[in-house]
């Protein structure tokens, strides 16, 4: 017995999944019938999985075809990103200094050439976010982030990954 108090009560306790707005019940946000159950059903679920960010900063001018890394000091693709652990690259954040720059970001997966698996083109745009990378990544794999000037160069840049630890 893994501990002096083990039971069965979790798993015989109902549990009601509904969601209450004003009151309200609105649909199930938990399909489980059980507490056991649903406290499964959560951590698997949850949006609360741990999240973390990673700033990439670039200071001065960028240049067509740099990589985008931890600093400029350290170009990222010769000092690239390397995930810890598996984890999922949910969205992210660029800015930088001048309003009217233009760009197109491709971002690499344990590689710099080959085909991106996303990249997102910008005109006269400061700063933008994006929702919709949603990559996954093994413990050990590289990000490479390539910038390509369209235009006007971005100045003083930061883009910053948010990801989220893989079960």
């Amino acid at each position: 017995m893994p501990s002096p108090f083990t039971t069965q009560v979790g798993a015989s306790t109902p549990f009601d999944g509904t969601e209450e707005t004003d009151g309200t019940p609105v649909s199930p946000a938990f399909v489980s019938e059980n507490v056991r159950d649903g406290i499964i059903e959560a951590r698997e679920e949850a949006l609360g999985l741990p999240r973390f960010t990673l700033a990439l900063t670039y200071s001065g001018v960028i240049s067509n075809n740099t990589y985008i890394g931890y600093l400029n000091t350290l170009p990222g693709d010769t000092t690239p990103v390397v995930f810890p652990f598996d984890c999922v690259v949910e969205e992210f954040t660029f800015s930088n200094s001048r309003s009217g720059a233009d760009y197109t970001l491709e971002f690499r997966k344990n590689t710099t050439g080959g085909t991106a698996f996303f990249d997102i083109s910008k005109v006269n745009t400061k700063f933008f976010s994006d929702v919709t990378i949603s990559q996954a990544f093994s413990a050990g794999d590289q990000i490479y982030i390539k910038y390509k000037d369209d235009g006007r160069n971005a100045k003083d840049v930061v883009l910053v990954l948010y990801f989220r630890r893989s079960l």
